[in-house]
């Protein structure tokens, strides 16, 4: 028996095609390059992908959720279930980006999702706590006293994802592997989209107009997205899916909006302050800082400064007395100033490297290759250059340490904070010091023990240079009668 598609003898049972005028050969008929209208009623899974994009055209414009209503602070909320092929085709993630401070989602991490794929699939008790979501339109129709019907439009970015997004990423996942693999059934995956899991519903767009009508010091921009923003924080400030870095850039961006009355927020001033200056030393042009410094916290970003750890060192100087003293437009001079006189004196430390100029996600990709493609691909791109030390989180903190003296130094004195040419003198002894991170003496330091020692051995190597003496773990003599 011949296949009538490539023209070779069929080995074993043929696909009878064509109302029985043609048989097919099994490697034919599972050929990705050919299609059989056969395959639709013959393979459950090709059934399922047609019955489902049959039904895309057949749906109603709205989706209806039976939902209970409740009012939190006069903030309207509903609680509801959805069936998650709804959620999938409604929802949207606010992704969070750097240079304009907007959104608020971190990134998506592969290895949770895929553990999330794998409880789905194989556990019996696959039980899923709520989502909870933004809506920034809202349509409640009352049936009886706080029941009714929400009606959500049926398009993508109808609902925002607050809580829950690599709940609802492994779900995604599991679409995706069975439109476009064979690695699951039918039967699993029909009720796996059938899956109903409960959904808090909060209308984030009538809640920012609540609480602008509220007046005091909201800012006539507070959108739902504020709302949302705000939220996501608060559930998230205690737990580790959310990077420290990204809580700063989001407590600065909550701050900002206006939004006042968060205990959460108020009580952690300074960092907000220290948030801002770090943020805008990265952003702004010309800046030593500039796209130095990893404000959301993502893996592979090539940026060497982590927002949290950037911060956290400035504590030092907001408890300082001389510093607080100062306005916020000076307490970003200085520090500007003094990390451009340490750019100078340290240029090899700023200069951009071949992993700043990569995407962070080829970066990480590339060094997943085997060692054989690797060394092959090393032919055509450069790997990193060496690492210094001074843009570590060991070196932030035990720079910020000696700024602080300087900026004692410039007060006593009489000098403007935003000299960096005076900062540059002072510190010109550290010039010759190595900053290289496989080398210098500094490398095997940690902690916050380790910074003191970092901060004893730079006040030395300034002092002796000197040929001076150090008083009281504070920078050389010199400085306090220069």
């Amino acid at each position: 028996m011949i296949c009538s598609c490539c023209g070779f003898e069929i080995i074993g049972d043929p696909h009878i095609v064509d109302d029985g005028r043609k048989k097919i050969c099994e490697e034919c008929w599972n050929s990705p390059d050919m299609f059989f209208p056969e395959k639709i009623k013959q393979d459950p899974r090709m059934s399922l992908l047609s019955k489902m994009a049959q039904e895309i055209g057949n749906k109603s414009e709205a989706v209806e959720v039976t939902a209970i209503k409740l009012v939190q602070k006069e903030i309207e909320m509903y609680v509801g279930k959805m069936k998650i092929t709804d959620i999938l085709n409604l929802y949207e993630l606010d992704k969070f980006k750097e240079e304009e401070l907007e959104g608020y989602q971190r990134e998506r991490y592969e290895e949770r999702t895929s553990q999330l794929v794998e409880y789905l699939e194989k556990s019996p008790l696959a039980v899923m706590p709520a989502l909870l979501v933004g809506l920034r339109e809202t349509d409640f129709v009352p049936i009886n006293d706080n029941i009714g019907t929400l009606r959500i439009d049926r398009k993508k970015g109808a609902i925002w994802i607050i809580d829950g997004q690599h709940r609802v990423g492994g779900f995604s996942k599991i679409r995706d592997q069975f439109m476009f693999t064979k690695k699951l059934g039918a039967a699993l995956f029909t009720e796996l989209m059938d899956y109903e899991l409960p959904v808090v519903f909060i209308d984030s767009q009538g809640a920012a107009e609540k609480i602008k009508s509220k007046g005091a010091k909201v800012t006539t921009s507070l959108s739902a997205q504020d709302i949302e923003k705000t939220i996501f924080f608060v559930v998230n400030k205690t737990q580790r899916g959310i990077s420290p870095s990204l809580k700063d850039a989001l407590l600065y961006s909550i701050k900002t909006s206006g939004i006042e009355g968060l205990s959460i927020v108020d009580k952690e001033g300074w960092r907000i302050l220290g948030a801002q200056i770090a943020i805008t030393l990265n952003c702004r042009e010309n800046s030593p800082l500039r796209a130095k410094i990893n404000v959301s916290g993502q893996r592979n970003s090539g940026k060497p400064i982590q927002l949290n750890s950037f911060v956290s060192s400035l504590e030092i100087l907001f408890k300082d007395k001389e510093f607080s003293n100062l306005t916020i437009d000076e307490k970003m001079c200085f520090i500007e100033a003094y990390w451009s006189a340490l750019k100078e004196i340290i240029p090899q430390a700023f200069k951009e490297t071949e992993k700043m100029k990569l995407n962070g996600e080829e970066f990480g990709r590339r060094f997943a290759l085997n060692i054989n493609d690797r060394a092959e691909k090393n032919k055509k791109i450069k790997e990193p250059d060496q690492k210094y030390l001074p843009l570590t989180s060991l070196g932030v903190f035990t720079l910020h340490r000696i700024s602080r003296d300087l900026l004692h130094w410039a007060m006593k004195k009489g000098i403007s904070v935003d000299k960096s040419d005076a900062f540059r003198e002072i510190l010109e002894p550290l010039r010759s010091f190595d900053w290289k991170a496989n080398s210098s003496p500094l490398s095997a330091l940690g902690g916050m023990k380790g910074v003191s020692k970092a901060y004893d051995t730079l006040s030395e190597v300034i002092g002796q240079e000197k040929a001076v003496l150090i008083a009281e773990k504070s920078l050389p003599k010199y400085i306090e009668e220069k």
